[in-house]
C-alpha cells in the first residue's frame, strides 16, 4: 500500500494581478510563480476588459517580499494590497530624497 501525504496549506493568500492582453502569457507567469517557490493553490482568469487581463490568483507562499517585485519587473500590476509589499514605502522615501534635492 503506497500512501500519498495531502499538502495542507497553512497560508493561503489572495492575489489580484494586470497585465496588458496583448503581453499576457499564462506559460509566462506559472513560471515566475514557481520559480519564486509559490505553490498556486488556483488560478482564475478574468476577461472583462478587452485591454487586459485581471488574473486572480489563490497560493501558498510564505513569504510575497521577493515575488511581488518579481513581478512587476515583467510589466504586471499588482492590484492587491499585502503587507510584504514596500513599494509604496520606497516612493515616499524616494519623493522625499527628490524634495529635499529640490529645494536645495
Amino acid at each position: 500500500i503506497v500512501m500519498h501525504e495531502v499538502p495542507v496549506y497553512q497560508n493561503i493568500t489572495q492575489l489580484l494581478i494586470r497585465k496588458n492582453r496583448v503581453d499576457f502569457l499564462l506559460t509566462e507567469l506559472t513560471q515566475i510563480l514557481e520559480m519564486s517557490n509559490v505553490n498556486i493553490t488556483s488560478l482564475h482568469l478574468e476577461h472583462q476588459n478587452p485591454a487586459y487581463i485581471d488574473v486572480q490568483i489563490s497560493l501558498d507562499a510564505q513569504e510575497l517580499k521577493h515575488l511581488l517585485p518579481t513581478l512587476r519587473r515583467f510589466g504586471y500590476e499588482v492590484l492587491s494590497k499585502h503587507p510584504e509589499d514596500d513599494l509604496e514605502e520606497k516612493l515616499q522615501v524616494n519623493s522625499s530624497y527628490l524634495d529635499k534635492y529640490l529645494s536645495i
